[in-house]
């Protein structure tokens, strides 16, 4: 809970405990419950889903400018929602949190399929742009995160004079392993494009987290901004 787990830690639950994880999505301002997997439904090949939308909740893909996209199915952008269990407006403010149309903007980026289940692909704040083009980390930890030797994984952005941002990839090994950075950028070839290969590979005998349990991103991006 409150943040993605990545989908080889439920391959390991599910095998291991001879269960099936049924997945949800939500956040604390949708009070809280956003989507969630119907336990009968059989599992899909591809990233995991978090399910379907209760009923009087709408969900809503806008692009970067809050334009919703013209094709609201099988398309990735910027996830908003509505209905009677969203909050309106934060606590001592003053100010409401929903646009005109009475939608919050998640900052989770998604993919609705055609049969209306929802995948959260990343959080927009954690998009790196590069050379003009974006980078998305979440795909790139989903991948290094499989690795049965990593334990942790993150990708931030640096600073980069000429491209703007380039990512750099930290890792904390899983107990009793050893990460080879060569091994993280070949099971990355092929799968990504190569600009989205990272500049820079860590290794952190502990990844910094937050008071939530999520790792800190914010911490990470400060700490390894200059290189």
């Amino acid at each position: 809970g409150g943040s993605h787990c990545p989908e080889a830690l439920l391959r390991r639950i599910e095998e291991r405990l001879d269960v099936r994880v049924q997945t949800s999505w939500g956040m604390t301002e949708l009070s809280p419950l956003g989507t969630i997997e119907p336990a009968n439904v059989p599992p899909r090949p591809g990233p995991r889903m978090s399910g379907r939308a209760p009923m009087g909740l709408d969900l809503k893909l806008v692009d970067e400018n809050g334009v919703a996209l013209p094709e609201q199915r099988m398309r990735i952008g910027r996830l908003m929602v509505k209905g009677a269990s969203v909050a309106e407006r934060y606590f001592n403010q003053s100010e409401p949190v929903l646009d005109a149309e009475g939608y919050l903007d998640t900052g989770d980026l998604a993919l609705i399929d055609e049969a209306g289940y929802l995948t959260i692909t990343g959080r927009t704040k954690d998009l790196i742009k590069s050379g003009g083009e974006w980078i998305n980390p979440r795909e790139v930890e989903d991948i290094v995160g499989s690795l049965p030797e990593v334990g942790l994984v993150a990708v931030v952005g640096r600073p980069h004079e000429k491209w703007g941002e380039r990512p750099v990839l930290i890792v904390e090994p899983r107990s009793g392993h050893e990460v080879d950075r060569e091994r993280l950028l070949a099971v990355l070839r092929g799968k990504v494009p190569d600009w989205w290969l990272p500049d820079q590979i860590v290794l952190l005998d502990r990844m910094p987290l937050a008071a939530t349990g999520k790792i800190d991103k914010k911490r990470l991006r400060a700490e390894f901004a200059a290189g």
